[in-house]
């Protein structure tokens, strides 16, 4: 019997993974990219003989033993060839000459909060119990939540009840609204440092409860590495890729997806079994499907973005002549004067340093990387679009605010950094296809139900929706969760399991 063809759209981590898995079990598959690489917003670039990572800050799933440690390494991502990193500060800030950090060690962190702020006792043990609700607070990632049954479902009910209920208030908090509840300046800068602060507080708990049990590592080589090992774990299973091939629209026949339309192609379509879509709501909804199918899930969060957060940013990336092995790899840095990009005033920010992977090393000098938060892609688009010379002096600007930061906190560097790019919301837009820039989009504020994507578009079979954007959040763990759900949607429809071995029951279309 002729395997059966699936298209995956998009070579992001989502759509690396569902087409490893799904060429796992047997299925015949081709991914298109419109890009002339694979990664999607997992990427990383040169500039000026230096590599610049575009993404991972740290990984969850790099823990040996977890589930997501599982996928990775199923996926090529990881293995035991891998080095991973780990850091024992989290973040570390400078406040009037004098150093702080916040552990990974979650006692020693403690410890060291109490030591800056008896006064925020009470604080710091609230803190200390959050994060501990979220340490081993795992998603599960057997299989898509739909297909569970109550024995899946009772050992994760299981772990939220022995966790404990969050304090009602902090329900509807941002981590600005959370950093007010401590006194001391030097606690809400190194909290600073966790995620952006305008995200809601359950982020932050999540994040530092990955990084407190031994997760959240950083693999060497960066982002653009850690996708390409999965391209070639990809290939090796026989599976193709068409790189700089922009898929234009989704062929939908009788009400299922039937294959693709190639971009700049004669052919008017290319036929397929199934289409997996790896891209984000704006491009399925709007360019591959041309607004033709509504779904109330992602059309409501384009039209409450006051309720959902879109997560973009400028990103500027430095080289430093210094040695950095003994500078903190998470720095807190607060500018004389803040900034203003548009209607974003930013008064600080964090600097990343790459001094323990060689990779970001090159003739003594070593590579930094700022990320500025904001959602202001109208404005670059018409600064651009109006003057190519301001777009270019725009970015200068905020390249030397960054750099005359870090040299109030080391005034040792002056003159031995260089910027060596200013990435925009315009470039992730262009390159990633990403709708305004974003690296995440769609967060719910506090307030607002969290919900997940069925993975389906109604009205048309045959048709998987992979991606971060199905989540509440987003970022690597839930692309890569995405895509082995799509997957695993696609093979029950296919009557096999996920491992590819049939499973009980009819199978669809009379097959």
């Amino acid at each position: 019997m002729m395997s059966r063809k699936v298209f995956v759209i998009g070579t992001g981590v989502s759509g690396l993974v569902a087409g490893i898995y799904a060429r796992l079990a047997g299925l015949d598959v081709e991914m298109f990219e419109a890009h002339s690489m694979v990664g999607g917003n997992c990427t990383g670039w040169n500039r000026n003989g230096f590599h610049i990572d575009g993404c991972i800050q740290w990984l969850t799933g790099t823990k040996p033993g977890t589930g997501l440690n599982k996928i990775w390494r199923t996926c090529g991502a990881l293995g035991d060839d891998v080095s991973v990193y780990y850091t024992e500060k989290i973040a570390s800030a400078v406040y009037e000459g004098k150093t702080y950090h916040l552990y990974s060690d979650l006692e020693k962190m403690e410890a060291e909060l109490l030591s800056i702020s008896p006064g925020d006792r009470v604080a710091v043990k609230k803190l200390s119990r959050d994060i501990r609700r979220f340490q081993n607070l795992n998603v599960p990632i057997n299989k898509p939540f739909e297909q569970m049954n109550l024995f899946d479902i009772l050992p994760l009910v299981w772990k939220l009840v022995r966790s404990g209920k969050p304090e009602k208030k902090t329900e509807t908090m941002t981590i600005d609204d959370y950093l007010e509840e401590f006194k001391s300046p030097v606690i809400r800068h190194l909290l600073s440092c966790v995620f952006p602060t305008v995200m809601p507080v359950y982020t932050m708990f999540y994040s530092l409860g990955i990084r407190t049990s031994g997760d959240g590592g950083w693999p060497v080589g960066g982002s653009l590495e850690f996708v390409k090992r999965m391209q070639r774990r990809f290939e090796s299973l026989g599976g193709r890729i068409h790189l700089g091939k922009e898929v234009e629209r989704i062929i939908v026949k009788d009400g299922k997806a039937a294959g693709i339309k190639l971009k700049a192609d004669d052919r008017e379509e290319i036929p397929a079994d199934y289409v997996i879509t790896a891209v984000d709501a704006d491009m399925l909804l709007n360019r591959l499907l041309g607004g033709r199918y509504h779904d109330r899930f992602f059309e409501e969060r384009f039209a409450e973005l006051h309720n959902y957060m879109l997560l973009s940013g400028t990103y500027v990336g430095l080289s430093i002549h210094a040695d950095l092995g003994a500078y903190p790899h998470n720095i807190y840095v607060r500018p004389e004067k803040p900034i203003r990009i548009n209607a974003t005033e930013l008064s600080f920010f964090n600097v990343k340093l790459y001094s323990y992977d060689p990779k970001f090393i090159r003739d003594g000098k070593t590579v930094m990387t700022v990320l500025l938060t904001e959602n202001e892609f109208d404005y670059w688009k018409a600064l651009k679009g109006r003057s190519i010379e301001e777009y270019k002096a725009e970015k200068e600007r905020i390249a030397g605010w960054v750099i005359g930061g870090i040299v109030k906190v080391f005034p040792e560097l002056e003159g031995k950094i260089e910027a060596l790019d200013v990435a925009t919301p315009l470039t992730y837009n262009k390159y990633c296809n990403s709708y305004r820039g974003t690296y995440m989009s769609f967060i719910p504020y506090g307030h607002v139900r969290k919900r997940i994507h069925k993975g389906t578009i109604d009205g048309i079979e045959n048709l998987y929706i992979a991606g971060q954007c199905t989540f509440p959040a987003g970022g690597l763990s839930l692309a890569a969760l995405s895509g082995k759900f799509a997957a695993q949607r696609l093979l029950k429809a296919e009557g096999m399991n996920s491992v590819g071995f049939p499973a009980t029951g009819k199978k669809r279309n009379g097959r």
